[in-house]
C-alpha cells in the first residue's frame, strides 16, 4: 500500500506527538532494569502493556478511532493494575517519571483526537 503525502504528513505528526511518551516510558523501562528489582508478574503486566500499546498505535495509524479507543481502555486497565498492584512502594523519582509518562500519553491522545477530528 502506497501512502500519499497527506497520509505521510499525518503519520509524521502522530509520531511527533507520541515521541515524548516514548522517551519517558523508555527511561522508565531503563529504571526497571537498573533502579529496582521488578517481580515476574509485574514484568508480565509490562509485556501486556507493550503489546496493547502496539495494537493501539497500529489502530491509530490506520485511523480506526473507535477500535483504538477500546485498545486504549485496555491499556489503561493494565496500567491501573500495574500502578496499584506494584507501585505503592516505589521511590519518588520513579513515581514522578510515571506521572510525566501519564501526562505525555494524555497529551498524545489529545493530539491524536484533535488531529483526526475525534472531538466532534
Amino acid at each position: 500500500m502506497e501512502l500519499d503525502s497527506h497520509a505521510l504528513h499525518r503519520l509524521a505528526l502522530l509520531a511527533a506527538g507520541y515521541a515524548p511518551y516514548a522517551l519517558i516510558s523508555g527511561y522508565d523501562q531503563w529504571l526497571h532494569r537498573h533502579a529496582r528489582q521488578v517481580p515476574r508478574l509485574e514484568q508480565a503486566i509490562h509485556a501486556g502493556l507493550i503489546l496493547v500499546m502496539g495494537v493501539f498505535l497500529a489502530l491509530v495509524a490506520q485511523a480506526r478511532t473507535q477500535a483504538a479507543l477500546y485498545a486504549l481502555a485496555g491499556f489503561a486497565g493494565l496500567l491501573m493494575l500495574d500502578e496499584f498492584g506494584y507501585h505503592g512502594g516505589i521511590g519518588l523519582h520513579e513515581r514522578r517519571v510515571h506521572w510525566l509518562a501519564d501526562a505525555a500519553l494524555a497529551g498524545f491522545v489529545w493530539w491524536w483526537l484533535a488531529l483526526d477530528g475525534g472531538f466532534g
